[in-house]
């Protein structure tokens, strides 16, 4: 298929051709007849190799309905050369450069762009006012099922469903898509497994089928420095906050030290961004966690966060868009190091929360002060709207219970390791 210096047309049949440029480029276009119109006309479906013959197939039929519905395909070209958003790949890309130009992380900006991707690769040629709630639950059940033969948890897929929604409700902030958004009703596709682990610690969480398992008091240890472990220090004192306190590892990660009060009485912590309105609260601090926060500020309190974000190398690319303190996702994954090593299976982060409020609740008996430190929303009207008590006595005492919980399955644990390396030296 050589050009011959003028473009040529060479028919691959049904309707659909191969424009061949002078300079070799090769544009698939669709023959196109109008109702009431003498001539039929050149519509553009995409140059090759970026689009296949299959997809430029697959266009054809698409522009045909398009006309024969009474649309103008030209007429929806034209308006997204002047910038509207007409298909659903404008829209996605518009979202992700706007999140992009908003500050949104890296990291988060490739997961974002990941969960939209099956999406976008099935529906991105199609008009917006085209799309209903079916064609997107047809491919998220899909993604589903695929990922459920491979042996997956469907929770990408879900994923890929929230992405769409936040596009969707983007777009609508910004003015750009004021119609019903089509996904806003759509529930999960794919059942994800409950997450309900806690890690035992031996007399206030018991494993009743191993009585004496101490995961608490072994990762307690190992947050304190104990062991061969290469985790950041910083990463450490968040992480032991985390199951001290209760606190979601983001909120631990977001600390500032505005919000902390080491000279109060008692010491007390504002969580000031949190995950929903509820989640900004004020606590109280138990001893250890004062004692740590007062050993950090001595340390790195120069800045305004607690965990202040490593500056990035210069040269590397990766200082543009990095959030400015930790990020929860590096927290994760030393978390998730540690465990692995521990031989602490199935737990992830969030367990160190689910942790210490189960922990409290068995202390206690008062599940009610649970929520209120944990900063979920009440279930009473009295809780919701016109409950302001601080209750910081009894979170304080409830928090410093767990926390000498946390001690006591520390010094067990050391203990038993002592114990196992003096059995071994006899050995």
């Amino acid at each position: 298929m050589k050009p011959t210096g003028a473009r040529r047309y060479v028919s691959l049949g049904g309707g659909l051709a191969v424009a061949v440029g002078a300079g070799g480029d090769k544009q698939f276009q669709a023959r196109i007849r109008r109702p009431g119109a003498a001539n039929a006309t050149r519509e553009p479906l995409g140059y090759f190799p970026a689009t296949s013959v299959a997809d430029a197939r697959r266009k054809l039929l698409d522009v045909r309905a398009d006309v024969k519905e009474g649309r103008d395909p030209a007429a929806a070209r034209k308006r997204a050369e002047d910038g509207e958003i007409v298909t659903f790949a404008h829209l996605v890309d518009r979202y992700l450069a706007r999140r992009q130009a908003g500050g949104l992380a890296p990291k988060t900006l490739i997961i974002e762009t990941q969960a939209l991707e099956p999406l976008r690769h099935a529906l991105g040629d199609r008009p917006l006012a085209d799309l209903s709630p079916r064609d997107f639950a047809a491919v998220v059940e899909r993604e589903a099922g695929r990922l459920k033969e491979a042996g997956g948890t469907g929770r990408s897929a879900n994923m890929s469903l929230a992405a769409v929604k936040r596009a969707y409700k983007h777009a609508r902030r910004a003015g750009d898509y004021m119609a019903a958004s089509p996904v806003a009703e759509l529930g999960r596709p794919a059942r994800e497994a409950a997450r309900d682990r806690v890690l035992f610690d031996g007399r206030v969480l018991v494993d009743h089928l191993d009585r004496d398992r101490n995961e608490v008091g072994a990762l307690a240890v190992a947050l304190a420095g104990g062991g061969k472990f290469r985790t950041a220090p910083e990463t450490r004192a968040a992480l032991s906050l985390a199951l001290v306190l209760g606190i979601r590892v983001g909120e631990a990660a977001a600390l500032q030290w505005s919000a902390i009060h080491l000279d109060d009485d008692p010491p007390t912590l504002r969580i000031i961004k949190g995950k929903t309105k509820a989640a900004v609260r004020t606590l109280p601090l138990p001893g250890q966690a004062a004692t740590l926060l007062r050993t950090l500020k001595a340390r790195t309190g120069g800045g305004a966060y607690v965990f202040p974000a490593t500056p990035a190398k210069r040269g590397s690319g990766r200082g543009e868009g990095r959030a400015p303190h930790l990020h929860p996702e590096s927290i994760s994954r030393a978390l998730a190091r540690i465990f692995e090593k521990l031989k602490i299976k199935a737990a992830v982060e969030h367990d160190l929360r689910r942790t210490c409020l189960s922990g409290i609740v068995e202390l206690t008996g008062d599940d009610g002060l649970a929520e209120r430190i944990a900063g979920h929303a009440g279930k009473t009207t009295l809780t919701r709207h016109y409950d302001q008590a601080k209750r910081l006595a009894p979170m304080l005492n409830a928090l410093q219970q767990w926390a000498d919980a946390v001690d006591d399955a520390a010094e067990r644990r050391k203990a038993a390791e002592a114990a196992e390396a003096a059995e071994r030296a006899r050995s």
